[in-house]
């Protein structure tokens, strides 16, 4: 019995190869790991399927009612009243970019508490209020031409008057910290 193997698959018992291949002298011990080498370059040609994405399901956004709004300022937690407080300082100069500095002056409080209220917002209104469907009830932008890196805030004319309309015992200058 001869315990030498045969010729691989595909090539005939003359000797020629069939199309698109070339015979190559390969000594019998490396016939395994030139078998792996060929099936490892297979492998890195072969065009790997294409994910499957779920289309993203339509969000339908509705923006803040002066009621929804009116329920924000009246929370009683520290990121209710910073927010409220940031709010106002927001509606009292529609379409301005305040930075967190900026804020920070004009409202008189801390950085770090704007800064913390601002982490913690999201969390609260998807706790209380319908952020899903109405995200956040100003708008933030990525930066300023001064200040490129740094995110600003603004509330839009509209916003800014139903914000205004929702608490009417505030003034732009009367704010508590």
């Amino acid at each position: 019995m001869n315990s030498e193997p045969g010729p691989p698959s595909g090539i005939t018992t003359t000797g020629t190869a069939p199309e698109g291949m070339v015979l190559v002298a390969v000594p019998l011990a490396y016939v395994p790991q030139v078998a792996r080498l060929l099936a490892d370059l297979d492998a890195r040609q072969r065009i790997p399927p294409v994910p499957r994405h779920r289309p993203a399901p339509e969000r339908r956004v509705t923006d803040w009612t002066v009621d929804e709004l009116r329920r924000l300022g009246q929370g009683r937690s520290a990121t209710h009243r910073t927010v409220a407080v940031v709010l106002d300082a927001l509606a009292a100069e529609p379409g301005r970019q305040f930075t967190v500095r900026e804020l920070s002056q004009v409202t008189g409080r801390p950085r770090q508490k704007i800064i913390g209220a601002m982490a913690g917002l999201t969390r609260l209104l998807k706790a209380h209020h319908d952020y899903a469907g109405r995200g956040l009830p100003f708008e933030r932008v990525a930066g300023r031409s001064e200040a490129p890196r740094e995110l600003a805030y603004r509330l839009d004319a509209e916003r800014a008057a139903r914000w205004r309309e929702a608490r009417p015992s505030r003034s732009a200058g009367n704010r508590s910290p």
